[in-house]
């Protein structure tokens, strides 16, 4: 019986429900039954459905790094396989004192070092930092997007 070689997606359990246009997760085949891409999509420190979410850089990053190593784990991975990874900060946050920051001085990147430190014994996947002028709702101040390869 061949392989599936399509691209499946799903939400893992653990991780608010996105916007009804995508999943969190797509798990391609690049080589069937043994090697796959997991994509996850930029997980962010807010729950749309929590009206007490987080209101800085800070605080909402570990919170996203919490989500992708749940994404990850529900497709078979860790954080040790990601290969890519894209940070992308709000620019201009209505504080004065954080704007006037680089975006890659606002709070994200001491989280990150200390969750792959952690999680990936200090893996140091490439990474594309981008400073954005919004992203999805105005809360969302962080989001991070990863790309993981496995071995199966």
């Amino acid at each position: 019986m061949a392989e599936n070689t399509e691209p499946r997606t799903f939400n893992p359990e653990g991780v608010p429900l996105p916007h009804p246009t995508y999943n969190h997760v797509c798990i391609m085949p690049l080589i069937p039954g043994s090697v796959d891409l997991i994509t996850l999509a930029g997980l962010t420190g807010i729950d749309e459905s929590s009206s007490s979410n987080p209101k800085t850089v800070p605080e909402q990053a570990p919170i996203a790094y919490k989500m992708i190593k749940t994404c990850l784990a529900a497709a078979g991975a860790t954080p040790r396989d990601i290969v890519q990874v894209r940070h992308y900060i709000v620019k201009e946050t209505g504080d004065p004192e954080v704007d006037k920051l680089d975006v890659v001085e606002r709070g994200w990147g001491d989280a990150w070092i200390e969750f792959m430190d952690r999680e990936a014994k200090g893996h140091r996947p490439p990474d594309t930092v981008v400073g954005v002028a919004s992203l999805a709702t105005k809360d969302i101040l962080y989001e991070c997007e990863v790309w993981a390869v496995v071995r199966k």
